[in-house]
């Protein structure tokens, strides 16, 4: 039996992404906090951007840490700052032209970018069983389109080197009606009639009984990817790359 996480990413994610050593951290989008939270209690000096102004009022309940509502295309902070940007299934939101090079501002000389992306691990029997059971009847089902392939955008950027790419699995505990609010989500399960729904439903119900050892729900796994770059600054203008006096706001 796996042990359950807590936690959204396994330990092993963000200290690959940042380091073991107190690091001054940027995270954008950081939404809920996930990756954020994880850092702060790793002892890392972390600083939260977010464009939903919400967003960052709730993390300011459960964080005492720099919040700033603002666009990582225009980054509000002086260059050469951070040791690492962290961006958490969020890097695909950002116009790459424009945010990748502010990342490469704000980054010291040797800093880093380093991305996650979170995907369903298909190679286990079970879940390729039910991808296929979903795909009977929405083809779309599990495809896989989750955002990484925005990682093109550092490997073709002047701003980084090559990104080193780093996998690690999480298994999440999913009940049987876990699973059956899972598949309910789905748009094209919302659209099915009723019958084909309840059909599709109780062949899901079959599956869990199929693999499940009670009480103990099934441990749905995923693949943690990760991506770490080194900064590049040989590339910026020497306007973006000045003594870290600037600020862009």
């Amino acid at each position: 039996m796996q042990q359950r996480r807590t936690s959204p990413y396994p330990a092993e994610a963000p200290a690959w992404m940042v380091g073991d050593r107190p690091a001054r951290v940027l995270d954008l989008g950081t939404g809920r906090g996930g990756l954020a939270g994880m850092l702060l209690q790793a002892g890392h000096q972390v600083c939260c951007l977010d464009r939903s102004e919400p967003a960052v009022r709730r993390l300011g309940e459960r964080f005492a840490t720099p919040l700033v509502v603002g666009q990582v295309e225009s980054l509000p902070f002086l260059s050469c700052h951070f040791d690492v940007v962290t961006a958490a299934q969020t890097l695909h939101h950002f116009a790459p032209g424009l945010a990748l090079s502010e990342i490469a501002r704000v980054l010291r000389p040797g800093g880093r970018l380093a991305a996650l992306y979170v995907t369903r691990d298909d190679t286990v029997p079970w879940v390729q069983r039910l991808a296929a059971l979903l795909q009977k009847y929405d083809p779309g089902a599990m495809a896989g389109d989750y955002g990484a392939d925005s990682i093109t955008w550092i490997t073709d950027s002047p701003y980084f080197g090559e990104p080193a790419r780093r996998n690690f699995r999480n298994w999440v505990p999913a009940t049987r009606d876990d699973l059956r609010a899972m598949v309910r989500r789905r748009p094209a399960t919302a659209q099915l009639p009723e019958p084909e729904r309840e059909q599709l439903l109780a062949q899901v119900d079959e599956l869990y009984a199929s693999v499940a050892r009670p009480p103990e729900p099934l441990m749905l796994p995923y693949q943690i990817s990760c991506w770490r770059a080194v900064v590049d600054h040989s590339q910026l203008s020497p306007t973006d790359s000045d003594d870290g006096l600037r600020i862009r706001i």
